[in-house]
């Protein structure tokens, strides 16, 4: 599938759910995988010319559970895009550390992945265009599987040579304490000289086990993206604690910002934290009022019965206090989320949001979006100036905003981040803004 995915747009009530039908989305494997030894291909079988897998429109849910959504919206946008490189043909590509072979068994999308194994803790794979590769208007993204045990790998990164080493772009994303596989949206951590998008000469994919002895990971499906309209800003807040509407609501009412704020019923109306009534008057300023379930321990360390129930019990708050707009998104609890509890958000949400200190451009990976930590306000600064230069979205992730004897970020910090925001003319956005984007193609 050579050309961008269009999406169109279908605006519902409750649950604001996008068209199946919109989507050009394609079926992916399993999320659950456990990566076995790589494998040869069998004698006589071709490797097909083409680098694109065949994309199909994701099947509508027959469930009349009310909270359950209507498609699952990894299969819908997983292959917006073009595909750079299926990794049918490994031959294009060489490691600097480790070594890479085809896995037919533990596959994101066509026949196989590629498998990158070593016994140090890093493996380091790269494919070189002699002529040049354009990327000035594009983004990348790629599905990984971080591998399992012991040799599980805690950190991705992609760079491009934009001609060489001495001028490229540096794009790191943390993945641990998530599993399975999973689409990493990817945006500059590091620019490095002066890169030149319109000529990169070499694609370089590295995985980091820290403190392993080995690396055992897959990783699948390199796309490109075309870059969303304007660069972005989108601020999220955990906990609904009181200082999030004490503090940070007033200060982003001055600029005209909204925000998305993330519920633990169980607290609401408790000491220091908000009440339903609060909550609605940030909605009614244009807030997102978005699920956050309980947080004693992330989510992957309960039973899953356990974690469905957990899921369910916050999204049916939400939508049994008029936040319907909000329940189709999910701030996922301390930022891990496993193959299966992707699995369960994916049934009641359309996003989910992680921690990865990753830039994002139009969305393929919709349950793993990245979050920059707003208490580092120095390096929250940098992640805003990074978006405006590479046309991009910077999710940042609050708690407390000024809270007395705690750590977290200060009402200065926060001052200053916000108008640094309306200096760079950032276009601050909530997470429906941010679905909503996948459709209008903005």
């Amino acid at each position: 599938m050579d050309e961008d995915t269009s999406l169109s747009r279908r605006s519902m009530l409750g649950a604001g759910a996008l068209a199946l039908a919109a989507f050009s989305g394609c079926l992916g494997g399993p999320d659950d995988l456990t990566p076995t030894p790589i494998v040869e291909r069998p004698a006589g079988q071709e490797i097909s010319a083409t680098t694109d897998e065949t994309c199909e429109k994701p099947e509508k849910r027959n469930s009349k559970d009310p909270l359950v959504v209507e498609f699952d919206s990894r299969e819908a946008l997983r292959c917006q895009g073009r595909l750079l490189d299926g990794f049918e043909d490994l031959s294009r590509w060489k490691t600097y550390e480790g070594s890479v072979g085809g896995d037919l068994s533990t596959v994101a999308g066509g026949t196989q992945s590629a498998r990158l194994t070593a016994k140090g803790s890093r493996a380091w794979m790269y494919r070189r265009f002699e002529d040049g590769l354009d990327l000035s208007d594009r983004d990348v993204s790629v599905a990984v599987h971080p591998g399992e045990d012991d040799t599980r790998v805690t950190q991705f990164r992609l760079q491009l040579l934009a001609p060489d080493r001495e001028n490229r772009v540096e794009m790191w994303h943390g993945v641990d304490g998530v599993g399975g596989w999973m689409r990493l949206d990817s945006g500059p951590t590091k620019f490095v000289g002066d890169p030149d998008l319109s000529d990169v000469r070499e694609v370089r994919i590295q995985s980091l086990a820290e403190g392993a002895n080995a690396v055992s990971c897959n990783v699948d499906g390199l796309r490109t993206t075309p870059k969303v309209s304007e660069p972005a800003v989108v601020l999220t807040f955990d906990g609904a604690h009181a200082t999030q509407y004490q503090h940070a609501f007033p200060i982003m009412q001055k600029y005209g910002f909204p925000g998305a704020v993330g519920v633990t019923p169980r607290l609401l109306g408790t000491f220091k934290h908000l009440d339903a009534s609060r909550l609605a008057e940030m909605r009614k300023a244009g807030w997102d009022v978005v699920s956050n379930p309980r947080r004693e321990k992330p989510l992957p360390e309960y039973p899953p019965k356990k974690r469905e129930e957990l899921i369910r019990t916050s999204k049916q708050w939400l939508v049994d206090n008029g936040f319907e707009d909000g329940a189709r998104f999910i701030h996922w609890p301390q930022g891990r989320a496993d193959a299966t509890t992707l699995d369960l958000g994916a049934k009641y949400h359309y996003m989910g949001f992680l921690d990865g200190q990753s830039l994002t451009g139009r969305i393929t990976g919709p349950m793993t979006v990245g979050r920059v930590n707003g208490d580092d306000a120095e390096r929250t600064l940098e992640t805003l100036e990074r978006a405006e230069r590479s046309g991009q979205i910077a999710v940042v992730e609050y708690h407390t905003v000024g809270a007395p004897n705690d750590n977290r970020v200060s009402v200065d910090e926060f001052v200053r981040t916000m108008r640094r925001i309306k200096e760079l003319e950032l276009r601050v956005l909530t997470p429906s803004d941010l679905w909503e984007m996948q459709s209008t193609g903005t």
